[in-house]
Formats: structure tokens, C-alpha cells, sequence
């Protein structure tokens, strides 16, 4: 039996002889079941097609244009960086990492998501410092003359202010958690990571994702 009628049965068969497999021990290290993680696996399968007809990996530019796509996300800053948090700075992202991406993007678990949220800010892993808000601030406010400046500071200051409780410097994971448990509206307070809703189905949908 056909499990996908866009690919021949040559494709089908080796879909089934490769990843049938993985497909259990994915599902239960992830919230999907074995149907969505099949799903999941054969949209890795196909990309994985365009680096040839043996290759069982795709590349971590792949999963760039899979993160633009999926998520109409076009910071290439943040881009870079969720792929560098699921690849680990790889050239090839796994069939689990790629699970693992999707167990990301279609979460509605707020702890998951301010995990990796934070993570993303967090460059250096040394906590979200002045520089990394700042960084963040000029992208919200473009220009270079006197008011833009002014108004950059302005929201430089008042970020540090809501979220560095203890004015160390450092906006700590705790820190984040806290101010965004209080208010979710700010989970994204340097810059959008998630994709909206409507997206989030239209991919649900797209990847016969229903849990």
C-alpha cells in the first residue's frame, strides 16, 4: 500500500524501508502520535530527495528554508538561530531533530515555547544581556537620526526595567519566565520565533499534523 500517491513505488518502498523503523521511537519521545510522526517523516523524506536519490539526511539550508516557509519568518538572525538549536551547528539536521522542529513549531505548551524562546535571545548562553536587547531594538527601529535613537534607548531602558528584576544586567531565563507567565503577550518581546495561529494550522493541515 501506498503511503503517499505524489511518490512512486519505489519511493514509497524506500520510505517504508528506511524510516518505518524510527517511526515508534520517535513517537515516543515526542507529543504525536505514530500517524503524525509518518506524516513528518515524509515530508523530511522528499526534501531529503533533492540532495539524490540515497541521500537519508536533509541539510541544515534546507531546514533555513523550511523554517522561512513554515513560519513566513524572514529575520535571517532568528532564522540562523533556530537552526543552530536544532541542528546543533550540524550541515545535516536528523529525522529526529526535524520532529523535533515540528514538536516546536505546532506546540501549545508555554513552558515549552519560553524555553526555546529564550534560547533563541539568548546567543552567547550567558543570558539576555543590554547588547542583545539593543541589537533587537534596532530592528524595530530603523533609521539613524536623533528621535530613532532616542526612541531605541528609550525602549532599551524600559525592557531592562520590566524584565531585569534584579537590574544585574542580565535578563535571566527565571527573569523571562516570570514577567511572561504574568503577561504571554510578551514571549516574544525581542522579536516574533512562532508562527502565527492561522499559519500554524494551515501547516497542521498541510502535514495531517491533529494532535
Amino acid at each position: 500500500m501506498k503511503l503517499d500517491l505524489t511518490m512512486n513505488d519505489r519511493h514509497n518502498l524506500r520510505f517504508q524501508s528506511v524510516y518505518s523503523g524510527l517511526v515508534p521511537q520517535i513517537a515516543r519521545l515526542v507529543p504525536f502520535n505514530d500517524s503524525e510522526v509518518t506524516c513528518i517523516l515524509l515530508i523530511y523524506y522528499k526534501y531529503s530527495l533533492q540532495n539524490g536519490p540515497s541521500a537519508r539526511r536533509i541539510t541544515s539550508t534546507q531546514l533555513v528554508n523550511i523554517v522561512i516557509g513554515f513560519q513566513q519568518l524572514y529575520d535571517m538572525d532568528v532564522v540562523d538561530r533556530i537552526v543552530t538549536l536544532i541542528a546543533g551547528g550540524r550541515k545535516h539536521v536528523t529525522p529526529l531533530e526535524f520532529v523535533h522542529y515540528m514538536t516546536i513549531l505546532m506546540s501549545r505548551d508555554m513552558e515549552r515555547k519560553m524555553e526555546f524562546a529564550y534560547m533563541v535571545y539568548d546567543k552567547n548562553g550567558m543570558g539576555i544581556n543590554r547588547e542583545i536587547i539593543s541589537s533587537s531594538v534596532e530592528r524595530f527601529f530603523p533609521g539613524d537620526d536623533d528621535e530613532v535613537l532616542e526612541m531605541r534607548l528609550d525602549m532599551v531602558e524600559f525592557l531592562l526595567l520590566k524584565f531585569d528584576e534584579d537590574q544585574d544586567g542580565i535578563v535571566s531565563f527565571e527573569e523571562y519566565r516570570s514577567i511572561v507567565l504574568q503577561q504571554p503577550s510578551l514571549l516574544e518581546f525581542l522579536g516574533p520565533i512562532f508562527p502565527s495561529n492561522e499559519t500554524r494550522l494551515v501547516v497542521a493541515y498541510c502535514t495531517a499534523i491533529y494532535s
